[in-house]
């Protein structure tokens, strides 16, 4: 299989990269990263090249596509912005990396057989209760805009024929190794370190839906194998609130701990509704771990460093 890979560089692209099968021939798309060069050096990763590339910059997508061709068999798409602060205080920033930089990408490709697009829950920003891929969207936080925005780009270049079938995943969240920056990463390695005390924003009562990250990637590869087209679902594990998610981590651990609730930030999304996970009824698929289980193997790599 020849698969362009955007977003190369990030967290799940780097567990990507290392999971994925070496009879994948990987084209990897970074941006900004300056260690992804060392990091497949080390991991021997014979079967994946490395390019640099902004595409948020028009020229330098195009010179991208000179080099490496025009048409690809598929493309796992997981570039662009991920941070909800940013999205808030420059909104255009946060734009320009979702969804110019998916224009500037399909204008200078020609043909992609089959496009996976890493999209988010957040584009249910707003609602409460229950969502499913079918429940309206109206979201205010710009990051949760320019990723419902993108959603509608890919299903405009599916229309005018860039694209041969695509599925867009919805992913509540993600943990596990490279994700050093994340919530349950810093979770984890404060428990294990016997912090007595987790500090969390808010009331506690804010919903997240995490999934351990090695079973992303197998959902990656299900989707990639499946042969149904022009899908827009949801793909995650449970929904817990993020007490229960402290709460249940400290249990995996056998930690005692307590929770110190401090006022909402006003630069952070707080979530209100549960996704309906329906990613794995359309493409019979299971994951391999509980969340009990990812977490106490993610706590090993940790211990591994």
């Amino acid at each position: 299989m020849r698969l362009l890979l955007t977003g190369a560089s990030g967290f799940i692209g780097k567990n990507f990269l290392e999971l994925a099968p070496k009879s994948t021939e990987i084209f990897g798309i970074y941006s900004k990263s300056k260690g992804i060069e060392n990091f497949v050096k080390e991991k021997k990763l014979r079967n994946v090249k490395l390019y640099k590339c902004d595409l948020t910059i028009k020229d330098e997508v195009e010179k991208l596509f000179a080099k490496i061709g025009k048409n690809f068999e598929s493309c796992i798409y997981l570039a662009g912005n991920v941070n909800v602060p940013v999205s808030i205080t420059n909104p255009a920033e946060d734009l320009n990396a979702n969804a110019v930089g998916i224009i500037n990408f399909f204008q200078c490709c020609e043909r992609i057989g089959k496009f996976i697009y890493m999209s988010s829950a957040a584009v249910y920003d707003g609602n409460k209760g229950r969502v499913t891929a079918k429940t309206r969207l109206d979201p205010i936080i710009p990051y949760c805009i320019s990723k419902l925005a993108t959603e509608q780009y890919i299903k405009f270049y599916s229309y005018s024929e860039k694209i041969k079938s695509y599925a867009i995943l919805r992913l509540g969240g993600a943990y596990g190794r490279y994700s050093e920056k994340k919530f349950v990463s810093k979770l984890v390695e404060d428990v294990l370190q016997d912090k007595k005390v987790i500090e969390v924003y808010g009331d506690g009562t804010n919903i997240v839906n995490v999934m351990y990250v090695k079973d992303v990637i197998k959902a990656l590869f299900v989707c990639l194998k499946s042969k149904k087209s022009n899908v827009v679902c949801n793909l995650g594990q449970e929904n817990m609130t993020i007490t229960e998610l402290v709460q249940r981590t400290a249990k995996v651990f056998n930690k005692k701990i307590s929770i110190k609730y401090t006022p909402r930030r006003k630069d952070q999304k707080y979530i209100t509704f549960s996704i309906e996970v329906d990613f794995n009824k359309l493409f019979d698929f299971k994951p391999d771990y509980s969340f009990e289980e990812g977490i106490k193997e993610f706590g090993r790599t940790k211990n591994d460093k």
